[in-house]
C-alpha cells in the first residue's frame, strides 16, 4: 500500500479498520491468505537464510547490555511464535534459553486477554507472592496497556507504555491520560531494569514531567 501511495501512511494509521477491507477487496485477496503467505515467507527465510532474517531485527541502543546485566527476573511476553523468539534471544542477547524456559510466554493472541492471563500467572508464582514483589509490565501497544491497567486483578502491576515502539503520537497522548499507565522513554526503561525504579520519579528525588 505504501509503495503504491507513499502519502497514505496517515490514512492507514487513522482509519485502518476501513482501509483494510477496502484494500483487500481492491486486491481481490482474503486476509487469511495474506497471513499464510507472510508466515510461510518468514519461516522460509528463518530456515534457509537465518543470518539475513536476524539482520532484519535491530536491538534498540543499550538494551542488550542492560538486559544481560539485569539482576531482577524478567520475562518476555509476546504474540510472536516461540521458535522465532528463542532465535532472537540467542542471536541478539547471546542467551541460550531452553524450549521450556519459564521466562518466555509466546503466541499470546488475542494479545490483550492473553497478556492479562499471563500476568496473572506470573503474579501467582511463589517467588512473587512470598516476597510481595512488584511486577512491571512494559508494552508499546496502547490497547494492551489500557486493558492491563483496567484489569482489577492486576492492580499490583505497574503498567508502562513504551514511547520508542510502534505506537503513534496519538496513542502516546492517550496513554498519558489513561489511569494506571505511565509513558516511559527507552532511557527510563533501562533505569527500571538497572534499579527496579525510575530515577527521579520513584526515588523521591523529583516528579515525572
Amino acid at each position: 500500500m505504501v509503495l503504491e501511495d507513499p502519502g497514505c501512511v496517515d490514512t492507514i494509521i487513522q482509519d485502518w479498520q476501513s482501509v483494510l477491507p477496502a484494500t483487500l477487496n481492491m486486491w481481490k485477496v482474503e486476509q487469511k491468505d495474506l497471513q499464510i503467505f507472510f508466515e510461510d515467507f518468514r519461516n522460509n527465510l528463518l530456515h534457509n537464510k537465518e543470518d539475513e532474517w536476524v539482520k532484519r531485527h535491530v536491538m534498540y541502543p543499550g538494551l542488550q547490555e542492560t538486559l544481560k546485566a539485569c539482576k531482577y527476573p524478567w520475562y518476555i511476553v509476546t504474540s510472536r511464535a516461540k521458535h522465532r523468539t528463542l532465535k532472537l534471544v540467542d542471536a541478539m542477547l547471546d542467551m541460550q534459553w531452553p524450549e521450556d524456559t519459564p521466562r518466555l510466554y509466546c503466541k499470546l493472541l488475542p494479545p490483550n486477554q492473553r497478556k492479562i492471563e499471563t500476568l496473572q500467572e506470573i503474579l501467582d508464582k511463589p517467588m512473587v507472592k512470598e516476597q510481595n514483589a512488584t511486577i512491571h509490565f512494559v508494552d508499546d501497544r496502547y490497547e494492551t496497556v489500557k486493558a492491563v491497567a483496567g484489569e482489577p486483578s492486576l492492580s499490583k502491576v505497574q503498567v508502562y507504555m513504551a514511547d520508542w515502539g510502534y505506537s503513534t503520537q496519538a496513542e502516546k497522548d492517550a496513554a498519558k491520560e489513561t489511569k494506571g499507565v505511565r509513558v516511559i522513554s527507552l532511557t527510563q526503561f533501562q533505569e527500571l531494569l538497572n534499579w527496579g525504579i525510575l530515577m527521579g520519579v520513584d526515588d523521591g528525588c523529583g516528579d515525572d514531567d
